[in-house]
């Protein structure tokens, strides 16, 4: 028997992926999941990382708050970040301008020597002088993004120094997002993920190689669409081992923990259907091959 969801589709409809919005288009500023991920010291290798994991039709948007060096030996002007994200990923990469709109399928990578606010779907850049005061850049994305999302918020912090993102994280979590940090024991720079979980029960603690693709399940939660794991046989696997994972630490989370124990239950179906399927196509090729 078809398996269909409270929208109608079936397990099919689920493994189909979701074409990505054009720009303009009805619905393109209609965020279904913000995802934010703050990163300092060691953080350009980790959010490529992250971002390699990462499906082209992930329903979400992302907004990228890297601290650049402001040592006079490094010209911020000579590197990058847009060219560099976007070598990990087929996700188009902008760097945001002042007043642009917020867009569904678009990973932001906020300018250096400048923070980010969101407001009615607007991103609001504002330079800042790195001298005057401690950074807190994090922070203020991570504040705004709690207060214009709410429970639509995913907040990550990956490696750096100080503490910038220790505040903005728990603005996340006290609007009902769920917030990541990278294992301090896996960062190249543990500093900042481990102010970040002091005091603060974070929803989930991963290792850099498991965060994007905890993101790209995650952020199907709230989707309008219900692609659940629409993955490709060369992830599949890696999926199941991190959906057991992240199961095992999101019971003082009821709601995550539901959502990951019905894609855990729709998964087992999916894949006794993927079997009943194989054996129909080998009971075919073994009549084929012996003419029964």
């Amino acid at each position: 028997m078809t398996r269909k969801n409270k929208k109608g589709s079936t397990g099919g409809d689920r493994l189909r992926r979701r074409e990505q919005l054009p720009e303009g288009s009805p619905g393109s500023s209609s965020i279904e999941n913000l995802i934010v991920i703050g990163a300092s010291a060691g953080g350009h290798s980790a959010v490529k990382e992250v971002l390699r994991e990462l499906s082209q039709d992930i329903p979400a948007a992302l907004i990228i708050m890297q601290h650049m060096p402001s040592t006079p030996c490094f010209d911020a002007s000579q590197f990058r970040l847009k060219d560099w994200f976007q070598q990990a990923t087929r996700i188009p990469i902008v760097r945001i301008s002042d007043r642009e709109r917020l867009r569904m399928g678009v990973v932001y990578v906020v300018p250096s020597g400048m923070f980010v606010t969101l407001r009615a779907g607007i991103l609001h850049l504002v330079s800042y002088d790195k001298g005057s005061a401690p950074v807190t850049t994090i922070n203020i994305l991570f504040e705004s993004a709690a207060k214009a999302y709410g429970d639509r918020v995913i907040g990550v912090i990956l490696t750096g120094l100080l503490r910038d993102g220790t505040v903005g994280l728990k603005a996340v979590h006290d609007a009902g997002g769920l917030t990541i940090v990278q294992d301090p024991e896996d960062s190249e720079y543990p500093e900042m993920p481990t102010s970040a979980m002091k005091d603060l029960p974070v929803t989930f603690c991963l290792k850099l190689s498991d965060i994007g693709l905890a993101l790209d399940l995650l952020a199907r939660r709230k989707a309008v669409l219900e692609t659940g794991l629409a993955v490709s046989v060369r992830t599949l696997r890696e999926r199941v081992a991190l959906l057991v994972r992240l199961l095992s630490q999101s019971t003082k989370n009821p709601q995550t923990y539901e959502f990951l124990s019905t894609e855990l239950a729709a998964l087992k179906l999916d894949l006794r259907s993927i079997q009943e399927l194989l054996d129909r196509a080998s009971a075919g090729e073994d009549e084929r091959l012996f003419g029964k």
